[in-house]
């Protein structure tokens, strides 16, 4: 098709692939619910950002754009490239009813419609806040003639970032679907490149310094400030404000036949990654009788029960087979590191003493998430067969605890010690935390399981158009994070910094908790009144608590109702999998 036809037949196909988008969210409550969390919590951000842009902007002093700020954007528009190609690898490099298409329209229509339905989402959730900021800007500045060129910034930003994560994503799709080694060990290649970005980009956040945010500042796709800034009382450079409008169009327009050549290798070219996994789905038993027993090596299991033995064995299968299903486990984890390196450099303590807190937590976490969080769900059409076959509900509870037992616990209490003895605590602060990380993985690895069968999950998510996984719920993760992290916090901090958390429980009773009530009083709701005064005298009490007391009662009393929990929970699954029923 020549002339315009396949650029109006892609923008068609990308508002199609959009609004498919927007429907499968509606059918998708968990989704929705998370969304419309994350949407409250930074919708305040956004809106505190604003109010404090319109009462302070004015004050900003003008001048010059320096290259620590367009480093500063640099470092973004990364991020946003990483993010893309991540999701073009994973989940958006084909179409739906991809031979259909693909026979009926151009490539180029299909490829354009790919990247304008990713357009699409990123501007669904980001347009409104950058808009937000940007306005505010915009009014406390008094600077009208720099909306358009904001604008103009902001989708140049989008699509040169799109384009180019667009095309890394097909090429490691590409990759995989062509070469044998690469698709073998996709997952292993998947989860270091990960590890080299996230580490990339908390190094240059944190560690790179102005020095060398300054020298991402020469690049070009960092001059994209100078052309946000026109109109505005800092000066950016026209020049480069120039060559970054002009290149950032023909780089877009280059990025669209770019994909077009990667989608006709990939969507018409052959793939190994059937015959990958075809031959990862054979066991090899060589001269075993066991074939399950043969799938756990080299992971040794203790001398438990046979049908114990055999709800552990597929447990790991299940984990390390699926190894998709790990990374919603693993993002928490990871953003939790990530937030713990920007407070370490806030000032608010060293990394190294704030390491230790976070393997006694994160850590047994994983342990009892990795295996137990979705046991039902994760039994799949096998599990008319485990509820049949099994002769108690202790021997699946005592199956789905040991795979994280054996795993996980050395490594916790291991990692516990090693970053005990390398941050500035004394050997018996070490020991304590060490206990506490004991106590936390033994209770996680029964209480994940119980909420797992609480709250199951059966319907799989799509994260690439030809592979399924059905990860936990989104109640049973939020409700297990809860449970075993807000007692192991507790611990953590009354035992490393007993007058810290004396202040900070003071605060969030007779401050936080009481501001809600605070509102409502302030309404002329009488009774809300008396809440705040109560709370307020809470606060001031626990402000007076010995030091001594916060330490040993903040970390005996969370250990305790830990291990009343584990106990509870233990005989929970297996009443549970005793009374369950198939629908």
């Amino acid at each position: 098709m020549s002339g315009s036809g396949w650029i109006r037949q892609g923008f068609a196909i990308g508002r199609t692939e959009f609004r498919r988008t927007t429907r499968s969210l509606r059918g998708d409550s968990a989704r929705l619910a998370l969304l419309g969390v994350v949407a409250v919590l930074f919708g305040l951000m956004v809106l505190a950002g604003a109010w404090f842009i319109l009462q302070f902007g004015d004050q900003i002093p003008a001048g010059d754009v320096s290259n620590v700020i367009r480093g500063s954007v640099a470092i973004q528009w990364l991020f946003a490239v990483f993010i893309t190609a991540q999701r073009a690898g994973s989940r958006h490099h084909s179409i739906d009813q991809e031979s259909l298409m693909l026979l009926t329209v151009p490539v180029r229509a299909v490829a354009l419609g790919l990247l304008s339905a990713e357009c699409f989402r990123a501007l669904a959730y980001l347009a409104v806040p950058v808009l937000l900021l940007g306005g505010a800007f915009v009014v406390a500045s008094a600077s009208p003639l720099m909306a358009p060129f904001l604008v103009l910034a902001v989708l140049l930003f989008f699509t040169t970032a799109l384009v180019l994560g667009f095309a890394l994503g097909l090429l490691a799709k590409l990759l995989v679907a062509r070469y044998r080694v690469v698709a073998e060990h996709k997952s292993a290649f998947s989860f270091l490149a990960v590890i080299v970005f996230v580490g990339g980009y908390v190094g240059l956040q944190n560690f790179g310094g102005q020095s060398l945010t300054a020298l991402l500042g020469w690049l070009p796709f960092s001059w994209i400030v100078d052309l946000a800034v026109i109109g505005s009382p800092f000066s950016g450079s026209t020049l480069r404000a120039a060559g970054v409008l002009v290149g950032g169009l023909g780089w877009t327009v280059g990025g669209v036949l770019v994909v077009e050549r990667l989608g006709v290798a990939l969507w018409f070219g052959d793939t190994v990654e059937d015959a990958v996994a075809a031959e990862q789905a054979r066991v090899d038993t060589g001269s075993a009788a066991d074939p399950l027993a043969a799938a756990v090596r080299p992971i040794p299991l203790p001398m438990i029960s046979q049908p114990a033995r055999r709800i552990a064995q597929r447990s790991v299968v299940v984990a390390r087979r699926n190894p998709q299903r790990l990374s919603f486990l693993v993002l928490p984890v990871v953003l939790l590191g990530v937030t713990l390196v920007n407070v370490a450099q806030a000032g608010v303590g060293s990394l190294l003493a704030l390491l230790p807190p976070l393997v006694v937590v994160g850590l047994p976490w994983l342990a009892g998430a990795v295996f137990g969080l979705n046991p039902l769900g994760d039994e799949g059409a096998a599990l008319p067969t485990t509820l049949t076959s099994l002769p108690s509900g202790r021997d699946y509870a005592v199956g789905l605890a040991v795979p994280g037992l054996t795993l996980g616990l050395p490594v916790v209490v291991l990692a516990t010690v090693a970053t005990g003895l390398a941050g500035p605590y004394a050997p018996l602060e070490t020991a304590a935390l060490a206990v506490l990380a004991l106590v936390l993985t033994l209770a996680a690895v029964v209480i994940a399981p119980a909420l797992g069968m609480a709250f199951p999950r059966y319907d799989p998510v799509r994260v690439g158009s030809d592979r399924e996984i059905v990860p936990p719920s989104l109640s049973a993760v939020v409700l297990y994070s809860l449970t075993l992290g807000i007692p192991g916090a507790l611990a953590a901090a009354a035992t490393l910094a007993p007058a810290g958390t004396r202040r900070f429980l003071s605060l969030l009773v007779g401050g936080l908790l009481s501001l809600p009530f605070g509102l409502l009083a302030s309404q002329g709701l009488d009774p809300a009144r008396g809440v705040v005064t109560w709370l307020g005298q809470v606060g001031a009490e626990i402000a007076t608590i010995p030091v001594p007391a916060v330490r040993w009662g903040g970390y005996i009393l969370p250990l305790a109702a830990l291990c009343l929990l584990g106990i509870w929970s233990f005989r929970a699954v297996s009443r549970r999998f005793r009374n369950h029923t198939l629908d």
